[in-house]
């Protein structure tokens, strides 16, 4: 009798153990299509919005891209991949930074005279906004 209870608490905890060990990421529901969604209207809508010429002496004028990046993010529970190859089809990509250490990624766009763009936390499988601002390196907006 003790020697089959000895056995079942070995499997359970052998069980157990292996419960532990899985990674979260598999156990997390997958939202990858609707997260490309996201990105993909994110950038339709930029594009059009920096299509929209503001002068270089009036970078106050950021009201729209804030309001653009409050209504996309953030969001979560996506894979990396497909939001950054979908990002990357903008007219205005300015290119992708990434910290293999923090599995981290920070997407730029900019026209010129106004810098935007999110980061992906591979991590956390989390998109967030990066915010908008000028872009300093005119000669004539110091």
């Amino acid at each position: 009798m003790c020697r089959k209870r000895f056995e079942l608490t070995r499997r359970a905890a052998a069980i157990a153990f292996c419960l532990c060990v899985t990674p979260a990421a598999s156990v997390l529901a997958d939202n990858t299509p609707a997260c490309v969604e996201k990105v993909s209207a994110y950038v339709a809508e930029l594009d059009q919005l920096f299509s929209t010429k503001i002068p270089w002496y009036l970078p106050h004028k950021l009201g729209p891209y804030d309001e653009l990046q409050r209504k996309y993010f953030p969001f979560g529970d996506c894979d990396g991949d497909p939001i950054l190859i979908e990002a990357s089809k903008s007219r205005f990509y300015a290119g992708t930074d990434y910290n293999p250490r923090a599995k981290y990624y920070i997407v730029r766009f900019s026209n010129g005279v106004v810098r935007t763009g999110f980061s992906y936390d591979g991590k956390k499988r989390k998109v967030e906004s990066n915010g908008a601002g000028p872009v300093r390196d005119s000669f004539f907006n110091p």
